[in-house]
């Protein structure tokens, strides 16, 4: 399948106070029997403005956060109409201004299943509707609750549906999905903070509020190229906390839409180069960061 390889190049992971924004892990590409794919990529990303519930808010003592990360991700074909999934990442992220220290280490494991249950012909035209389950979970024992920080610290299941429409080389894909996102064990005692999100098992633990996330994403797969823009908006769930005095940061209620672009250009044989930029465009306690990324794609 000639666009499999190139659509790796679209894995790009986004960090915020341990938000991972990747566009989702899955596109609706399907990679094909017993081929794989690697893409190793770089980015870095900053703000000095966040959302304080949905109100943008500058803060001197945090000056601006810059967010770098170092992200591997593979896809392999386990059948014709089944691939897995797997991205690791390594992530520092510190404030030019206050006290907040630099955190660094590696994030999180995630791993999905992606399925093609079905795939209709329309002349020359092709749609798909697929399914995906996937599954994340801290690769360290990292910082959860501040402001700055390399991830959120909870174990996470993902479930998705996509429906893929390709007409030669152009495509369209849209795909809606559920986090649900498990409790965090914080190094203190939560003494005031709203106590729907404490989790009933200890005082030590919170909830971190579930998401739905919509994605949708349209361009061109050509032979030697290939060119997308997308749009990603993030919705809370379940009820949650705003950034406030005493109040756990993974209790916030996560939001945000964001808008992007993509490209890939192969090079020679099976190995390319990617490169990208996002924006965030309207947020609910996250930073409004931009962010530029880079990397190459081999095809195995």
């Amino acid at each position: 399948m000639r666009i499999s390889i190139l659509t790796v190049a679209i894995v790009f992971c986004l960090i915020f106070s341990g938000q991972l924004w990747a566009q989702g892990l899955v596109d609706g590409f399907m990679r094909g029997q017993r081929k794989a794919s690697l893409a190793l990529t770089a980015s870095t990303e900053s703000f000095d403005t966040y959302y304080v519930g949905t109100t943008e808010t500058r803060n001197p003592n945090l000056g601006t956060v810059t967010t770098q990360s170092l992200n591997a991700y593979g896809v392999y074909g386990l059948g014709y109409d089944l691939d897995l999934i797997v991205n690791a990442s390594y992530v520092r992220a510190e404030a030019s201004a206050g006290y907040w220290p630099k955190q660094e280490g590696l994030q999180d494991l995630s791993a999905a299943l992606r399925w093609e249950a079905y795939d209709y012909k329309l002349g020359k035209a092709r749609l798909s509707w697929l399914f995906a389950v996937g599954y994340s979970l801290p690769l360290q024992n990292y910082v959860t609750d501040a402001l700055v920080t390399i991830g959120r610290g909870s174990r996470n299941f993902d479930g998705r549906t996509m429906l893929h429409f390709t007409s030669g080389a152009f495509f369209l894909t849209g795909q809606y999905g559920y986090i649900r996102r498990g409790p965090v064990t914080l190094d203190r005692i939560v003494s005031y903070y709203d106590p729907a999100q404490l989790n009933p098992n200890t005082g030590y633990k919170v909830n971190v509020p579930d998401v739905t996330e919509f994605v949708l994403r349209g361009g061109v797969s050509a032979k030697r190229f290939y060119v997308d823009g997308w749009f990603q908006q993030q919705t809370p769930y379940s009820s949650g906390t705003d950034i406030g005095p005493g109040i756990p940061f993974p209790t916030n209620a996560v939001g945000f839409t964001r808008a992007g672009a993509n490209a890939y250009l192969r090079l020679i044989g099976k190995l390319g180069l990617t490169a990208g930029y996002s924006t965030t465009l309207s947020g609910q306690n996250i930073g409004k960061a931009s962010r530029v990324s880079g990397g190459l794609v081999i095809g195995i």
